[in-house]
């Protein structure tokens, strides 16, 4: 008996360390980078890779402590003309290191570094930071279903027995889940530039990170020169409306098919057909040999319908052609569900961990309204209700993974920092309308919808990364936006 305490009192002492208050908080310790550096870069200073221990309650500075990975790029000219950038992608839980640093390597760094330095920070919760808020526990899950045909209810239930096992023992290593909020993240931004020696900065953020540039709108603005959002999160709607918002996307793409007589020939009773199948699949799956690429592993994967509302919800970020790409499912070609089976399989390396504390902190007091299961889409939002990120989702999840309630209802998010706003026509998870409504309050903000573009109007060719460009070399006037005039709406006929 007496061993056991003691070895319990020594892994106790052991799993603290790192998390209390040292002398190293606020200092960039350089140590080598986790992605191949190219030569010379590093001697030359103008690449610094390392950590940074900052509070985890910044309300309390002198106690505990987490520790932030930062990628630091100097300018490539003589010297910096502007106020350096931050960049902040998307999930929560993607990886911003494994994001931008390697792009910054290359021409994109070419580009923005001529006049400014660069900094990557890596979230507190993501990949490279200490402690980071993976789930193996998840990943391992999703790769047992890969090849299973369960219903959305015993899904659930497992997703809720890994969640369990995953959230007790991130309780027992010590780490406080409350701590991995919106408002801790902003705070963090500020804190690692002014330890950096950066007054003011400014700030890109693209889908989930728009919601950390809208907290450093709210809290931060002094340090703020200007910020850049790409598909718009609208910080008092967020992930609430994820079911609704897809739902009606579809439902304006089976609309507009119906209603044009070479669209509705060409993709004929696309809504029935479509609503049918997944009812169908969910009784008898049509079973695909898909590779795990991962692994290398090939999986006799069950298209039920939840499956298959999966992979629709995943591949809509991306492909504004959903006619012809539903159009071929449900005439039985699967060739694009095979070729990219999107998040049939885990997500690599995504900090599940990260998006479930900071959701189900500011945004778990979902009404009825944000799960629709009493009408003809009932088997589409339980098939995507199966995503950990989804409203039906987490009404079962906030059961399990306690967090503080921090709910982001009625912000009035008034500014006059410059900001300029990406919108795609097609974005499913955040609609042109929350730019819309957003910019309403945003007195020097400058708004752009790109038509016929899906969830990141910057991730279709230059036109977006160039009125960046342009915008954060001077925020004080609007970008040259000729370029978005390419982009059209409307869906192509088979060919």
């Amino acid at each position: 008996m007496r061993k056991t305490t003691i070895s319990s009192l020594i892994i106790l002492a052991v799993l603290s360390v790192g998390c209390t208050q040292s002398s190293n908080t606020g200092k960039f310790v350089k140590t080598p980078c986790p992605i191949d550096v190219p030569e010379g870069l590093e001697e030359s200073g103008k690449f610094s890779f390392g950590y940074m221990e900052v509070p985890e309650l910044h309300e309390n500075p002198t106690g505990k402590t987490v520790e932030l990975a930062l990628a630091v790029f100097k300018c490539q000219g003589d010297s910096a003309t502007n106020e350096p950038l931050v960049l902040i992608t998307g999930g929560p839980g993607m990886s911003d290191i494994d994001s931008f640093v390697p792009d910054l390597f290359g021409d994109l760094g070419a580009l923005f570094l001529n006049n400014r330095d660069i900094v990557i920070i890596e979230l507190r919760g993501l990949k490279y930071s200490k402690p980071n808020l993976m789930l193996p526990e998840i990943d391992n899950l999703q790769l047992f279903l890969a090849d299973k045909h369960l219903s959305t209810e015993l899904t659930i239930e497992l997703y809720m027995d890994s969640l369990q096992s995953a959230y007790d023992r991130l309780e027992q290593e010590g780490v406080n889940l409350s701590a991995f909020n919106d408002y801790e993240i902003a705070n963090d931004i500020v804190f690692v530039m002014e330890q950096l020696n950066y007054e003011k900065f400014s700030v890109f953020g693209s889908s989930f990170g728009t919601l950390v540039t809208q907290h450093l709108l709210l809290n931060h603005s002094e340090h703020l020169v200007s910020v850049t959002m790409n598909a718009v999160v609208d910080i008092n709607k967020a992930f609430t409306n994820m079911h609704v918002n897809s739902i009606q996307t579809l439902e304006d793409i089976f609309i507009r098919c119906e209603s044009d007589p070479e669209l509705n020939l060409a993709y004929p009773d696309l809504k029935n057909r479509f609503l049918s199948t997944l009812a169908r699949l969910n009784e008898n799956p049509d079973t695909l040999d898909i590779e795990y690429a991962k692994e290398g592993k090939m999986y006799k994967v069950p298209l039920n319908g939840d499956k298959l509302s999966v992979w629709l919800f995943g591949a809509m970020y991306w492909d504004a052609q959903i006619p012809s790409t539903l159009h071929k499912i449900l005439s039985g070609d699967y060739s694009q569900i095979i070729q990219d089976p999107g998040m049939i399989f885990p997500l690599n390396e995504f900090s599940y961990g990260l998006s479930l504390s900071i959701i189900l902190s500011e945004y778990s007091n979902l009404e009825d309204e944000n799960i629709p299961l009493n009408n003809e889409y009932v088997d589409y939002v339980k098939g995507c209700g199966t995503m950990i990120f989804t409203p039906y989702f987490l009404s079962h999840a906030k059961e399990v993974w306690k967090v503080n309630d921090l709910q982001n209802k009625n912000i009035d998010l008034i500014s006059d920092v410059p900001t300029l706003m990406l919108s795609g026509e097609m974005d499913h998870v955040c609609p042109p309308n929350y730019a819309r409504d957003l910019s309403k309050n945003l007195k020097n903000s400058y708004l752009y919808v790109f038509p016929g573009i899906a969830h990141s109007p910057i991730d279709f060719g230059s036109c977006g990364i160039m009125m960046m460009k342009e915008f954060i070399d001077n925020p004080s006037k609007a970008p040259n936006s000729a370029c978005v005039e390419q982009f059209q709406s409307g869906f192509k006929l088979p060919e």
